[in-house]
């Protein structure tokens, strides 16, 4: 039971669409525990945040108190918490935001990680208690605002972020400097910086909002007020990064003066147009001879194969290596966390010098 509780309640605040929230069966929404649990890790203002929008609460209220309607089979036995049905009474009395409106409202919106899993002598063991998340700032239902498709978290992102949650992902950014492309939200850099080990995290994209955006969201990741390695800054590919503003906290390395360096370089759905290729191309490459990566790590959802076999050739040009990492996401209905479609192909590449 609590497992299902902990599942849904970690899908509802990723705000994941109705038709796929994992709702436990009638049977089990009916009892009074599971209501009251439901109430009090979903629902109840004065001790949960982020606090979902007002409009999502109520389509998921709704979807829930019509599967505990249907499923009560003695109405003398069988009730409704008081708690949900009063949180339902104030949320149908709200001001109904037009669909305009709702698009444009940016929510905190927190994302959890998949379960932590071990394996022992051919024994795998999950470790499901173990949550670890963290909150953006964005509207899931935006596709593009002030010129930028960054204020939403796409697949690519979620689907790196499972892997850099896995064994295999945290061994390449652990005690590294890392710095992520095109950071959007800065989700990947987050789920770095609270979870992953990393020396440090630079977190770049070339739109100003998106790093205010990223700066107001760092105070929400914070554990008991403890800093996290992670650094926003403007990045505008082609023109150096400066140790300025932020990167001015920036460590250097030992005998390195002034400079920048970094290990470890991340990148999700970077490459959706032809046109972005070559500058792409040019700032990985810059990446490997300035700032001294050691490899470039890119989720990209194949949309496109021309598109993308147009960055493979590039690569090649460019002399660098190419491998295919082994790692899929786990079906859709079968994920614990992070959750998000594999309706179309995600690919997970290391990109290092021949």
């Amino acid at each position: 039971m609590a497992g299902s509780i902990r599942k849904l309640a970690a899908q509802y605040f990723q705000l994941v669409d109705l038709q796929h929230l994992a709702l436990p069966p009638g049977p089990v929404l009916v009892q009074p525990d599971v209501q009251a649990a439901i109430y009090e890790r979903m629902f109840n203002e004065t001790t949960v945040f982020p606090i979902p929008p007002a409009n999502y609460r109520s389509r998921v209220l709704k979807l829930i108190l019509s599967r505990i309607e249907e499923s009560i089979t003695d109405p003398e036995e069988d009730e409704i918490n008081d708690d949900l049905m009063e949180c339902w009474t104030e949320l149908v009395a709200q001001p109904k935001q037009s669909a305009v409106q709702q698009a444009q409202q940016l929510s905190f919106i927190k994302y959890t990680a998949p379960a932590e899993t071990k394996t022992e002598t051919g024994s795998v063991t999950q470790y499901a208690n173990i949550e670890r998340s963290v909150i953006t700032s964005e509207s899931r239902g935006l596709i593009l605002s002030a010129g930028t498709t960054g204020f939403r978290t796409w697949e690519a992102a979620l689907h790196l972020g499972s892997f850099l949650a896995s064994e295999a992902g945290k061994a390449i950014v652990r005690n590294k400097r890392v710095i992520e492309l095109g950071a959007g939200t800065g989700f990947l850099s987050l789920v770095c910086a609270r979870y992953l080990g990393v020396r440090s995290v630079v977190v770049t994209d070339r739109e100003p909002a998106l790093i205010d955006n990223m700066r107001e969201c760092v105070p929400h990741n914070l554990d008991n007020g403890r800093s996290i390695p992670i650094y926003p800054a403007v990045w505008e590919w082609g023109t150096p990064l400066e140790r300025t503003g932020d990167l001015a906290g920036l460590a250097s390395g030992e005998d390195e003066g002034e400079s920048i360096k970094f290990d470890v370089a991340l990148g999700a759905d970077l490459i959706y147009d032809t046109d972005i290729i070559p500058l792409l191309l040019s700032t990985v490459r810059d990446l490997f001879e300035n700032y001294h990566i050691e490899h470039f790590i890119i989720a990209a959802t194949l949309r496109n194969e021309d598109t993308f076999r147009t960055f493979l050739n590039g690569c090649e040009t460019n002399n660098f290596n190419v491998e295919t990492l082994p790692f899929e996401s786990t079906p859709s209905q079968d994920q614990t966390g992070f959750f998000h479609s594999t309706s179309i192909p995600i690919r997970t590449y290391r990109i290092s010098r021949k």
